[in-house]
């Protein structure tokens, strides 16, 4: 009996180990070898953007971050302001509220979206990345509809497929942002283990797209505000943290005459924040009439 017993026990620990194993195994291998389904790319419009360079010879494309746009506005205004040289600011794509898709950058360029970075023990992330904005005011309250969900699975599954890029590199902004803490996208309220996971039902054919549902009523006002917390002391790194954008100080100190010192911002300090695009274009004296779209795919 007590052979029988060690002979059951020891069975069960090497079934154990190697599903163990195994698992750990199919946890590294490339995509490619996991799904033999093709992913389609997903429909798109082009907005070009300036705001591109050349990825270095033999960069293989690597990973993906997912950004908010901190915005109110739609795919085709953020499209439209990554048109604008002086934004100086791009990414690959934009994900719409309602899941129609905007590409800005061909993947084969570097878009400008990560700026100083650190992932998987490289710098400047820009380099070997594609880069996602997704439509949200990027106030951890503005949810995201299930429709720009189903555009983002769609997209980082393609790019995934396509790029052979493991699931461990889909990462946020806010986690390859240095120094650390100095971003905060995507917003608390968006669920990356949802992306990852429609990811993997895309990839094995199991995807069930969500319901066509109303859009979402988008009430935010124009303009809101925040009290500046440790690390936040001056304009220039509150446009970083809250705008994404570091160039956009100029509407920051139009929206706030009171702050005498742009350079050190006291804690506690009430600031407004744009949620929309109109204090760029004043801050900028730019006509907000760019529309640049080409092409639909």
């Amino acid at each position: 009996m007590i052979k029988k017993f060690l002979l059951s026990t020891l069975s069960i620990f090497i079934l154990t180990s190697c599903s163990v194993s195994i698992t750990s195994e199919l946890d590294n291998v490339s995509i490619s070898n996991v799904s033999k389904k093709e992913v389609s790319k997903p429909e798109f419009i082009v907005i070009d953007s300036p705001n591109r360079s050349e990825r270095p010879q033999d960069t293989k494309i690597s990973a993906i971050v997912l950004h908010h746009t901190a915005t109110t506005a739609n795919a085709k205004e953020v499209g439209n302001f990554f048109a604008n040289p002086q934004s100086k600011v791009s990414s690959h794509y934009i994900v719409d509220r309602t899941g129609y898709i905007v590409q800005c950058v061909p993947d084969d360029k570097v878009a400008w979206h990560a700026g100083k970075s650190h992932f998987n023990g490289m710098d400047n992330v820009n380099n070997f990345s594609i880069g996602i904005e997704i439509c949200n005011v990027g106030n951890s309250i503005e949810p995201y509809p299930d429709l720009q969900y189903d555009g983002v699975i769609r997209l980082v599954a393609y790019l995934v497929k396509q790029y052979d890029i493991p699931l461990e590199n889909i990462t946020r902004h806010r986690d390859i942002a240095i120094p650390a803490g100095r971003k905060i996208d995507t917003s608390n309220n968006f669920s990356v283990q949802r992306v990852l996971e429609g990811v993997k039902k895309v990839l094995d054919g199991t995807y069930q797209p969500p319901i066509p549902s109303e859009p979402i009523p988008i009430n935010i006002p124009s303009i809101r505000e925040i009290i500046t917390k440790n690390g936040e002391n001056s304009l220039r790194v509150i446009a970083d943290i809250y705008l994404d954008n570091e160039t956009r100080t100029k509407e920051l100190e139009i929206l706030n005459p009171n702050v005498k010192d742009i350079k050190y911002i006291p804690v506690g300090t009430r600031i407004k924040i744009p949620t929309d695009y109109s204090y760029f274009y004043k801050a900028n004296n730019l006509n907000t009439n760019l529309f640049n779209l080409n092409k639909f795919f």
